[in-house]
């Protein structure tokens, strides 16, 4: 028997059997339910918190009757317990309602028909007997029998999170992760719940281990404490963290005396668990990952270029000039210098703004290695980086995941071309660096043989990547790879005023916007916050459809340096739905409404799955009480309602989201309310996602702001420093 703790002999009570869950919040476990009264008959509308409780079940509830106003006369639960069904009829419910996975209502009635009113008992102590039944061999009976099973395990643990305010939706995450043993193990070490369950963070997973009796000051909070503010700032993009700066963010977290956090921190280091490299702190796999990289990186700089008789051979025979009058191109000395840097390096770093002709480059590179007959593949870090980086000589680009045959299921060796099955390729030409984090990096190098001839590209002026570490920048600062700036501005490019904005941003000059008629590049000057949220949902919903005849939901994005306030994503996002979606169906889970047909985004990398932060699809279907399905374009996945937290709406997305992607049409919020996140390669990066419009809605000072402000926070990284030899 399952109950809540409160309990009181004056409350009124009813028993029955839950026919419907109307309303369930997955947040705090606040349920509206129909319950069908044992005895009677009648069904009763039922509210109250009760996370664990699911259609079929049967329950003893305790509270008061009320008249709603709206809904009319409800039982205010204050506290449940799950009973057994008794009867044939409850038992059915219980049966047929899904909550066992193979037992639908005919498998139902059938197992009813043959044991009766046993049937629970014959479930809990002979579940062999299931064979018995017409259509159940023995294969079906093991499959019932484990669903049987976890759901009573499933109970005991909602039951036992609910003292600690852990929602069902994490307890559900929680059982998925450690099955059986999950109580026994929180009991044990609830930090564990910090590296083994995502959206869990120290503060969550402390309130329990109080709860549980860890004190202030034990080693072992105080070594969670340390881990977790390691790993937060890792996904601030730093690898490692100044002992002093580490120490300082960790006592307020712990709320301890100093001592106590150096005392732990130095034993820490002793054992292992953490690295210390000259007072900076490090995650092991951050220190080992970071200084693996500078050691490859290193060694490729230093091989030789196998393609060297390849570069005299080209000189000798006249080559790219053949291939100039061929194909009309008028290369730029800088071009020229890039590809003849490609047959006389191992490695190359290729960067420049919009317009400045990389592609092309490209393209001359790849055919005349191709015309040699060498292999070449291209990649980028996601799929829409690699949708962009589009079709060069006739190849296709890769994900590095897919290049690398990632398998999310294999947890010891995940990347199927590693050290010991590299990758077979001749030349690899790999897109949008600036997005590749420090483990992507790692993985990625592991594969390539000494042979290989890599060719990075990239837009160094452009946000890091979301992951730790400053790879492209890193590997320029350090001075010894190879490395051709493209800077001439090709004359069509030229008549873009994206283009020519963005350079000017990238020189630190405040773009002056005329908005003329055929400009492609617009500011609209408003000075009120609520005079740009007006305008933004205006153009939009109204204007830019009807001016261009363009689709607001596929061809137009909004990008916002921020995520909260009256201009941050989270507003835009709830108005713009409001404007665009005329759904009157949904799910919601906490403060969010998911409707069929939604703009939606992926937010955090599900590799089962096989979509990526930052992956946008729309909804297709909803399946009411069970979740949804987003199509991704190119696959269609679908989420259960526990599983809602990986994506958020994306009619408007934040300016980091938006890295390698291209939109048609991008309109930027810019006020002086975003101070903190006004610099230079945010708002150049938002400007370069616009393929064919752009358009700035906001005050003429934030523009000044972001554009003179060319501090970007600074990341913790040694990549440079390994590089450069110090």
């Amino acid at each position: 028997m399952y109950s809540s703790p409160l309990h009181s002999k004056a409350m009124a009570q009813i028993t029955g059997i839950i026919t419907k869950i109307t309303f369930q919040n997955e947040e705090n476990g606040f349920t509206v339910l129909r319950l069908k009264e044992e005895g009677t008959g009648i069904c009763h509308v039922c509210v109250g918190t009760m996370p664990t409780v699911d259609t079929g079940e049967s329950i003893r509830a305790r509270g008061e009757w009320t008249n709603n106003r709206r809904y009319g006369r409800q039982f205010s639960v204050q506290a449940y317990e799950l009973t057994r069904p008794t009867t044939v009829e409850g038992i059915y419910m219980l049966l047929s309602s899904g909550l066992i996975t193979d037992i639908g209502p005919t498998r139902a009635q059938k197992i009813i028909d043959t044991f009766g009113t046993e049937t629970l008992d014959i479930l809990d102590n002979n579940p062999r007997r299931l064979i018995d039944v017409p259509g159940i061999g023995r294969k079906r009976q093991q499959k019932i029998t484990e669903a049987w099973q976890r759901q009573h395990h499933i109970k005991d643990l909602m039951l036992f999170l609910q003292n600690y305010n852990i929602t069902v939706n994490f307890g559900y995450k929680i059982y998925k992760a450690y099955g059986e043993k999950a109580r026994e193990i929180i009991s044990a070490n609830p930090y564990q719940l910090i590296d083994d369950i995502w959206g869990v963070g120290f503060k969550k997973a402390d309130a329990i281990a109080q709860q549980l009796g860890f004190k202030k000051d034990s080693y072992r909070r105080i070594k969670a404490g340390i881990i977790f503010t390691l790993q937060d700032a890792g996904t601030e993009g730093h690898v490692y963290m100044p002992r002093n700066e580490l120490i300082d963010k960790t006592v307020p977290l712990l709320d301890i005396p100093e001592e106590h956090v150096t005392y732990s921190l130095d034993h820490m280091v002793q054992e292992n668990i953490i690295v210390s490299d000259r007072d900076r702190i490090y995650l092991p796999h951050y220190f080992h990952t970071e200084k693996s990289v500078a050691r490859m990186l290193a060694a490729r700089i230093t091989a030789p270029a196998l393609s060297s008789p390849l570069f005299r051979e080209a000189k000798k025979s006249g080559w790219l000039s053949r291939y100039s009058k061929k194909n009309n191109w008028h290369a730029d000395p800088l071009q020229i210098k890039a590809f003849e840097a490609t047959l006389q390096n191992s490695l190359l770093l290729l960067t420049g703004g919009p317009g400045t002709g990389k592609t092309s480059t490209l393209h001359v590179i790849v055919t005349f290695y191709l015309e040699h007959h060498l292999s070449v593949t291209l990649a980028a870090p996601t799929g829409r980086a690699a949708q962009r980086m589009g079709n060069i000589a006739g190849l296709k680009a890769h994900t590095i995941h897919r290049l690398l045959e990632f398998n999310p299921r294999k947890k010891d060796l995940p990347f199927a071309r590693n050290r010991d099955n590299p990758i077979t390729t001749d030349i690899l030409v790999v897109d949008e660096v600036s997005m590749i984090d420090i483990f992507l990096m790692y993985h990625l190098l592991q594969a390539l043989t000494p042979k290989i001839k890599v060719i990075f590209v990239g837009d160094s002026n452009q946000l890091p990547s979301v992951g730790p570490g400053n790879v492209l920048a890193d590997m320029i600062a350090s001075r010894r790879i190879p490395h051709i700036v493209l800077t001439t501005i090709f004359r069509q490019a030229a008549q873009s005023r994206i283009v020519t904005a963005a350079h000017e941003i990238i020189n630190g000059t405040v773009p002056a916007f005329l908005n003329k008629k055929h400009d492609n590049c617009f500011f609209i000057n408003k000075e009120e916050p609520q005079e740009c949220l007006d305008t933004i949902i205006d153009l939009t919903t109204r204007r830019l459809p009807m001016r261009y005849g363009i689709d607001p939901m596929k061809d137009i994005q909004v990008l916002s340096p921020m995520h909260r306030g009256l201009l941050g994503t989270q507003s835009l996002n709830r108005l713009l739905q409001e404007k665009l979606n005329n759904s009157i169906h949904g799910i919601t889970r906490g403060e969010t409404t998911f409707c069929s047909g939604d703009k939606v985004m992926q937010i955090r990398n599900n590799y089962e799955n096989g979509v990526f932060n930052g992956d946008i699809g729309y909804i297709s279907s909803l399946v009411e009480a069970v979740g949804l399905v987003v199509d991704f374009g190119d696959k269609t996945v679908s989420y259960q309602i526990k599983d809602l937290d990986e994506i958020e709406h994306a009619y408007c997305i934040s300016i980091h989201k938006s890295q390698g992607c291209e939109f048609n049409t991008v309109i930027i919020p810019l006020v002086t309310q975003h101070y903190v996140m006004l610099q230079r390669n945010l708002i150049y990066t938002a400007l370069t996602r616009a393929r064919n419009f752009c358009i700035f809605v906001g005050m003429q000072r934030a523009l000044f702001i972001g554009v003179t402000n060319n501090q970007a926070l600074h990341r913790y990284s040694r990549l440079a420093e390994r590089l450069a030899g110090e």
